[in-house]
This record gives structure tokens, sequence and C-alpha cells, in this order.
């Protein structure tokens, strides 16, 4: 055989092999090392969002203090009996007699994250009784948003002298 004819063969089955075994490898590990920097860019990104979330639970656990005064004023649940002992107390504490109280569910807000509860209630006393009982509303932690007063003087009974009913009508909220 001739040298040329064998150097020839060497050629074409080095060829060969290049070809058909090592360039179909050369490209599968090139694939793999591209998926390999998609998947650890992935990583990357999940650990910064892991990051993130654990960052916002550091800021929540520093704010619960203050989480816990907002529940105090808008409560998670309706806690009807807080706002009727509450106004109770108040009016009690102003020199007023609370005469009747009836509470509702208001109509519905929509989508803005609380709801109201109608309460409405009848008191009875002077007027500057009622100007400390509004004060105490105002300074009170829960929210109360009044919508309607209605004053009528009653008649002298018993000696005593100005006398005013007041008709109330407000909203408490609580968080949906």
């Amino acid at each position: 055989m001739n040298k040329s004819l064998i150097a020839s063969i060497i050629f074409a089955a080095g060829a060969f092999a290049i070809f058909v075994l090592i360039l179909p490898e050369f490209t599968s590990i090139k694939d793999a090392k591209a998926a390999l920097e998609a998947r650890r860019a992935l990583i990357e990104e999940r650990n910064s969002e892991l990051q993130k979330v654990a960052e916002l639970d550091k800021q929540y656990q520093a704010r619960q203090a203050d989480i816990d005064k907002i529940l105090v004023f808008m409560p998670e649940q309706k806690r009807i009996d807080q706002v009727v002992s509450s106004i109770q107390q108040m009016a009690t504490q102003a020199g007023l007699n609370l005469a009747a109280m009836m509470t509702a569910a208001a109509a519905d807000t929509g989508n803005v994250g609380y709801k109201k509860i109608l309460v409405s209630f009848d008191i009875v006393g002077q007027y500057p009784s009622f100007i400390n009982f509004l004060k105490l509303l105002e300074q009170n932690l829960r929210l109360y948003d009044i919508f309607e007063i209605v004053g009528s003087p009653l008649a002298n009974s018993g000696g005593a002298q100005n006398i005013v009913s007041f008709k109330i009508k407000l909203n408490a909220y609580n968080l949906k």
C-alpha cells in the first residue's frame, strides 16, 4: 500500500471521528454549560427573593407594635360588644344616659379592606356633657365616624334644666 493512501485513510478516519464522535459531545457539553449558567442565575434570583422576604419579615417583626395599635382602632373581627361597652362607658363618664342602642352591618364598602358597623343610639343629658362625650369619642382608640347627630330639647322634668336628647348615628370599622 501506498503511504499516501494510508495517510488519507487515517486522515478520513480522524475527520470522521471528529464529526461523528467528538463534535456532538462538544455541543452537548456546551449546551449543558449554558443550562448550568441559566440554573445558577435562577438560584441567585431565588436567593435574592428569599433575602427580600427575610428582610420584610424582619420589618414586620420590628413594626409589630404598630400593627397591634392599628388593630386596636380597626380590629380584625366585628367585636360589637366592645363597641357597645365603650360607648356606654364614654356616655357614663361624660354624665349622659344611654337610652337606646342599635347596631347593624352597614352597606358593603367594596374592595377596600374594611367593613363598617352601623351604630345608632340615643343619649340624654345636658349640652356641655354632650360636648364632653364627643371629646371622649374622638380620643377613643377605636375609630368612630359620626355621620348624623339630631338633638331635641326635652321638657323639664323634676327640676332638671336644659336636658337634651341626642340621636347619633356613627360607623365603627373592622378589617375584612
